[in-house]
């Protein structure tokens, strides 16, 4: 049975009270995203009720809290009641509750779950802060900000905030006046080093996803371009995306708008990989990858997800932004994986790209059976495989059904 916690007190910065929700799957698969919100935000804004629920119907545990000094309250979390917990706010105060959030998890599970993390916008930067951390296993930055000194007034601006000792912006959507405490510099300049997204990308060596609209005009797509370039890794830019990917306050539909679940099945299917299987043979890597690209031109047309998917895939493999130009672009010649656990699995992840955009073609299917046999697979598991993932809407199989239907040795 479902296990679903709401509105559950924790105690955070400053010993202040804040809630967080958390919801346990009955097929749990042991692993935990930890949901970190943005600036003026909180855990039931827009879409995030519907984000934990895509994730918990994947077996991934998901829990959300709002930052201790959001604005909210135990008895509204969703307005801003306390403007002057709002205004005392600063980004160490969100990595303590962050730390805070962790305890809950301690003393929730007896069996502690691998911790993924999702940050969006500001809370994309106080995930990319816990690259150090070693409780976490994965970190996804939806665009999250690469920097929290631009984040405050400069020149005549800061003169002003010091002076007065606050400034005043309008929440948008409730026409607040917001205010901001002086203090808050004064604390970013006591923590500058522990506060400081480049440093902690640079030297990290957490497996990171990074996500951004390239219509995102909060946070320019240009800081999610160099969150990855300080991570090696590679930006996944969601075509026509805002900051939220089409999702607003209110949100009155049950179903989420298609940019943010494009966001959310990458995301998923970062946390699906396994990069434990992952081989050193650059080779065998290219391979893989121009069989997916193959696949994906195998209807002529290469859409946007299809794209969105192959880059994240590139990313799992380390294989370089020259390296995948050429891919798209030469000839490369087929390896076959040296085992039957990275064979199997370099299959399901083509059948993932098969179903990524929701539309499966006749010259699709004849190509991925194609690779089948080429891959050494046997025809008829290579058939039950596009079935079960058929009937589970396009769902990554587990180790277990990949066993049942390959009949392999798979660890």
């Amino acid at each position: 049975m479902q296990r679903k916690l709401k509105n559950q007190i924790y105690t955070g910065a400053n010993s202040r009270q804040s809630l967080y929700d958390l919801t346990i799957p009955e097929n749990w698969n042991k692993k935990l995203i930890v949901f970190i919100h943005g600036y003026m935000g909180y855990k039931d804004w827009g879409c995030w009720n519907l984000v934990s629920d895509f994730f918990a119907n994947e077996n991934f545990g998901f829990l959300k809290y709002n930052a201790s000094h959001n604005g909210g309250t135990i008895e509204n979390p969703i307005d801003f009641d306390d403007l002057d917990a709002f205004s005392e706010n600063n980004y160490s105060k969100e990595i303590e509750d962050f730390e805070a959030i962790l305890k809950v998890v301690e003393s929730e599970f007896e069996n502690q779950p691998e911790i993924y993390i999702i940050g969006h916008s500001r809370g994309g930067g106080i995930a990319l802060l816990q690259s150090q951390n070693d409780v976490v296993a994965r970190i996804v930055s939806w665009a999250g900000i690469a920097s929290i000194a631009t984040r405050f007034p400069s020149g005549e601006q800061l003169e002003a905030w010091k002076k007065n000792g606050y400034y005043i912006r309008e929440n948008g959507r409730t026409k607040q006046q917001m205010p901001h405490s002086y203090s808050q510099y004064e604390d970013f300049l006591t923590n500058k080093n522990r506060l400081d997204i480049e440093k902690y990308c640079r030297n990290s060596m957490k497996p990171t996803l990074v996500i951004h609209g390239d219509e995102d005009q909060s946070v320019n797509i240009e800081e999610g371009e160099q969150i990855a370039s300080w991570l090696k890794s590679q930006l996944i830019p969601i075509t026509g995306a805002q900051h939220t990917f089409s999702a607003s306050q209110p949100w009155s539909k049950d179903v989420l708008p298609q940019e943010l679940e494009v966001v959310c099945k990458l995301t998923l299917q970062f946390f699906n990989l396994d990069f434990s299987s992952k081989n050193d043979l650059k080779a065998e890597k290219m391979s893989m990858m121009a069989e997916l690209v193959k696949l994906a031109r195998a209807d002529k047309e290469v859409r946007t997800e299809e794209i969105q998917f192959l880059t994240a895939i590139a990313l799992d493999l380390g294989i370089s932004d020259t390296d995948f130009k050429r891919i798209v672009n030469e000839h490369i010649d087929f390896v076959v994986p040296h085992d039957d656990a990275s064979r199997i699995l370099q299959f399901q992840r083509l059948v993932l790209l098969l179903f990524v955009d929701f539309e499966v073609s006749d010259k699709e299917v004849i190509a991925l059976k194609t690779v089948g046999m080429n891959l050494g697979l046997s025809p008829d598991a290579v058939d039950g495989v596009l079935e079960k993932m058929k009937e589970n809407g396009g769902k990554a199989l587990s180790m277990e059904e990949l066993k049942g239907l390959f009949g392999a040795g798979l660890n």
